[in-house]
């Protein structure tokens, strides 16, 4: 009776390692820069593939920015004096503002499958190969002998992405699973981004 108990046990821990493979699945992520302005920008993403033996196979939809539900940079008003005093507002706050738009194919291997009995942790190097779109503001205020120069520059920067990152993924259920990532973006993007995730298997 006991050897039929521990069998049945076995044999339902290799099908649960094994359902995590070859299925689609769905991902979700948050996180931000990995820099000395942490936490100043956040970044979300989407993410579909398809998992065959150990294998992830995704496509992947990110955004990032550093000034969320904002138009522009801070507004500021100062006087203008002449014949006729005029009271000017400008946008400039002496910072830097930007935004990324990141679509990219991404290829992952899970380095834990090959442990007997484990279908809960995951260790999942990647990397990604795809397309960015860079917005951004810079606005400047110097001052010297008493005068003050204002600047504005609006700028673009677009083109191939590559990505390299790994990530830890804990099976909370057969289906779910949650995790943390980080991962380096050299090309457009020059940030590495870290996170969490949130993963679901068909």
């Amino acid at each position: 009776m006991n050897r039929t108990i521990l069998s049945l046990c076995l044999l339902f821990i290799a099908m649960a390692g094994m359902a995590q493979e070859n299925k689609p699945f769905v991902m979700a992520s948050v996180g931000t820069q990995v820099t000395d302005k942490a936490f100043r920008g956040a970044d979300v993403s989407m993410q579909a593939g398809y998992n065959f033996k150990g294998l992830d196979i995704s496509a992947q939809l990110d955004y990032y920015s550093n000034h969320w539900g904002r138009s522009g940079v801070n507004s500021m008003t100062y006087e203008v004096r002449g014949n006729n005093s005029l009271l000017m507002t400008t946008e400039m706050d002496n910072k830097r503002y930007k935004t990324y738009m990141t679509l990219r194919l991404n290829l992952g291997y899970d380095v834990l499958r090959f442990i007997h009995g484990n279908w809960r942790h995951h260790l999942r190097p990647y990397v990604g190969f795809g397309y960015s779109l860079c917005d951004g503001t810079s606005s400047l205020i110097h001052e010297e002998e008493g005068m003050t120069q204002y600047g504005m520059v609006n700028w673009r920067n677009d083109g191939f992405e590559f990505s390299l990152g790994g990530a830890y993924d804990f099976n909370i259920t057969q289906n779910w699973a949650v995790g943390a990532f980080i991962e380096g973006n050299p090309l457009v993007r020059e940030q590495p981004i870290m996170g969490l995730r949130l993963r679901y298997s068909f």
